[in-house]
């Protein structure tokens, strides 16, 4: 409690000097207080016009009160798992139907199909086996009409390294999200880092010795909270210009508008600025971005003081929609867990290929899923889709 003066207070109606004090008045967050007063000779009650601070006051501590976990629906769950694997088959297919690819007329021997290169790549990367263990699987999905060719094992990681492929398996990735349009209206951002077999070495000029850490590949990715599909994905290399995690927000945000209706978009403090909260209201989502602890709600436009006055005022709800980003932190759980979080290609365009096919993988698995579990029934081929393919010169 600060030490004020006392002050002789007399009586605003009859001036009389004759006033005893009545306890405190405080303001909405108890930080600042008046004095109060009653006249003795007249009656009146009244209130000093000096405000005095408070400084002994603490508010209470907010504590987020997170939500019941809800059930598993295991009947469900271990039907999605049974027939996972003949329908991660099927949806592959599907997807690569939607492709007529045209190869360019070059001298020399036939190029390898180019439908049968991207299915052995997708199965590769589903089983975790070697390109050469993969091999036996694509004869016997071969005599089963899944593929028309089995490549060889060299030729498979060869096509790791084509630049070429990425837009293809880039649109992959928008294609296996597209069936849950919709089922997604809120989504979750955030990187995550995957592992190489690679080392990077520099000279450390404060101790004078030779250092060196693993080489990693940054996944930017957008993330719907119900199903953990992956909407839109960027990879980067680990540090550099454009690898931040705010850089990428954007491109990621403004993708993932084309294809869906976006209600809200939570995101952790990397991606907290008036930027991304702008773009965000500009999509039509509301953006649950915490704020950091030095920052006010100040002259940083209008988007940028309403979400922080409601972070403020009302944490509990705020973190409410805030906490849907965990989702984003499963996806990449379930990705690392089911296909590795570790790189067996060594050049960045084959890690930026594989760590596609991995997001691929995973979101048909999602849609698997959500088939069972979510009652989705869509699918990929169609006779729109017969009519209306996506043409790719290779």
């Amino acid at each position: 409690m600060i030490n004020v003066e006392e002050t002789k207070f007399v009586c605003f109606r009859c001036g009389n000097e004759k006033v005893v004090k009545r306890g405190k008045q405080f303001n909405a967050k108890k930080t600042i207080w008046k004095q109060r007063w009653y006249c003795n000779n007249c009656g009146f009650k009244f209130v000093s016009k000096k405000q005095n601070l408070d400084d002994s006051y603490e508010p209470p501590k907010f504590e987020y009160q997170p939500k019941p976990i809800m059930p598993i629906d295991w009947a469900n769950y271990n039907q999605a798992q049974i027939n996972e694997k003949m329908m991660f088959l099927d949806i592959l297919s599907g997807v690569l139907d939607c492709f007529a690819f045209e190869q360019a007329k070059t001298n020399g021997r036939h190029l390898t199909n180019t439908k049968a290169v991207l299915f052995g790549m997708l199965v590769k990367i589903y089983n975790k086996n070697s390109s050469r263990r993969t091999i036996s699987d694509l004869k016997l999905m071969k005599e089963l009409n899944y593929t028309k060719q089995v490549p060889c094992f060299s030729t498979l990681m060869n096509y790791f390294n084509n630049e070429g492929f990425t837009p293809i398996l880039e649109k992959m990735v928008e294609l296996t999200a597209l069936p849950l349009k919709g089922v997604e209206t809120d989504f979750a951002s955030d990187a995550t880092g995957f592992s190489t077999s690679q080392f990077g070495r520099w000279f450390d000029e404060k101790w004078g010795e030779e250092k060196e850490k693993r080489i990693y590949r940054k996944l930017h990715a957008m993330v719907g909270v119900h199903s953990n599909v992956d909407t839109h994905c960027i990879i980067t290399q680990q540090e550099g210009a454009g690898t931040a995690d705010t850089t990428q927000y954007k491109p990621l945000l403004y993708k993932t508008a084309i294809n869906f209706k976006m209600n809200e978009v939570s995101a952790d403090l990397a991606y907290s600025s008036r930027e991304n909260l702008e773009a965000t209201v500009q999509v039509g989502a509301l953006p649950y971005i915490p704020f950091k602890s030095n920052v006010t709600g100040g002259n940083n436009g209008l988007i940028w003081r309403k979400m922080y006055l409601y972070f403020k005022d009302k944490p509990q709800e705020f973190f409410e929609h805030y906490h849907k980003r965990s989702n984003v932190e499963t996806t990449f759980s379930m990705i690392k867990q089911k296909f590795s979080g570790f790189l067996m290609t060594k050049t960045l365009t084959a890690n930026t290929n594989e760590i596609l096919c991995k997001v691929i993988a995973h979101n048909i698995c999602c849609l698997i899923s959500a088939y069972y579990e979510l009652g989705l029934e869509k699918a990929f081929c169609t006779k729109a889709q017969e009519t209306n393919k996506i043409s790719i010169l290779i």
